[in-house]
């Protein structure tokens, strides 16, 4: 790492602007370390500083046409490491913010699929307990729960009083929620819900 003098640094861009790789080399020996300093500084990774250099000086010889004109060559390098070390910056805080917002996503994604699979778990579970009631206890419990049919339209139905069919429903759930005790305490908390 070295100072150029302002007059020779202004005849290395000129030679840069007119496709000179020597003088490209000797320019490049002359800030690389400064800037790499400098990014590391505002970026606190190596990784960042090393690509940041790289693309200013990318960016150096891809628009070397325009270094002709350049009267400040330093400040305007630093102009150059300034800007492309912004961007270095928006582009980490973006990516930090898309990759939170992927882990939401796969967290949600995750606790969705987790719920969906307790549902159908539980629903097969109710089902078998409902089929293990008593013939005429799963009629009842069927035609209320499935049919929506109200205790009077089950009494008149099935030929029985609606106190018989209240109390054949207190049983089947009863029953139901027995049977899923032996299996898991949280499906009981689901049972009780199950309005009569």
């Amino acid at each position: 790492m070295y100072d150029l003098p302002l007059y020779d640094s202004k005849i290395i861009l000129r030679r840069i602007a007119a496709g000179d790789v020597a003088a490209f080399k000797t320019l490049f020996d002359a800030y690389e370390r400064r800037l790499y300093n400098a990014a590391l500084k505002m970026t606190k990774s190596s990784y960042g500083a090393e690509e940041i250099v790289q693309e200013i000086f990318i960016d150096l010889w891809d628009h070397r046409a325009s270094l002709v004109n350049v009267e400040n060559p330093s400040a305007y390098i630093y102009t150059v490491a300034y800007h492309r070390t912004i961007k270095y910056l928006k582009s980490v805080a973006a990516d930090g913010k898309l990759l939170n917002r992927l882990r939401l996503l796969v967290c949600e994604m995750h606790n969705e699929t987790e719920e969906r699979l307790l549902m159908k778990e539980t629903r097969e579970l109710i089902n078998s307990a409902i089929q293990d009631l008593p013939s005429q206890r799963k009629l009842i419990f069927k035609l209320s729960r499935e049919e929506g049919l109200s205790h009077k339209e089950i009494a008149q139905q099935l030929h029985i009083s609606p106190l018989t069919v209240k109390k054949q429903l207190v049983l089947a759930i009863r029953n139901i929620r027995s049977s899923l005790a032996r299996i898991t305490p949280i499906l009981i908390f689901s049972l009780m819900h199950i309005r009569l």
